[in-house]
C-alpha cells in the first residue's frame, strides 16, 4: 500500500511540475468542504473537455506535495502551467469561479 502512495505522489509531482495546463486540487477525505467540492471538480473536468488536466492530491497521503505547495487549508486549488503557479484559491468555490480563473490565463 505504501508503495502505491509513493508511486501516485511521484506521478502527481511530475504532472504538477511539467503539465501544460493543470488544476491541482489538494483535499482530505476527512474534510466536509473537500467532499462537497468533488461534484464541482467533476463538472469542471467535463467543462474543460481535456484542455486542463485535474490532479487530485490527498494531503493525508501525499504529505510531501502538500508541504512543497505550502498547503495550510483544504481544499486548496492551484492552476499551473509547466510548474509555474498562475492562480491559487482556498475553500469552496463554484464552477463558474473555477472556469473564470482558468480562462483568464488560457486566452
Amino acid at each position: 500500500m505504501k508503495e502505491k502512495k509513493v508511486v501516485r505522489e511521484e506521478r502527481n509531482k511530475e504532472k504538477l511540475t511539467s503539465g501544460d495546463w493543470v488544476m491541482a486540487e489538494f483535499y482530505s477525505i476527512h474534510s466536509l468542504k473537500s467532499s462537497r467540492m468533488h461534484a464541482v471538480i467533476d463538472e469542471f473536468k467535463k467543462l474543460m473537455g481535456g484542455k486542463v488536466e485535474v490532479v487530485q492530491v490527498n494531503v493525508d497521503e501525499e504529505k510531501t506535495l502538500a508541504e512543497f505547495y505550502t498547503i495550510v487549508h483544504i481544499p486548496t486549488y492551484i492552476f499551473l502551467r509547466k510548474g509555474e503557479q498562475l492562480w491559487r484559491q482556498t475553500g469552496e468555490l463554484g464552477l463558474d469561479r473555477l472556469e473564470k480563473a482558468v480562462k483568464e490565463f488560457m486566452v
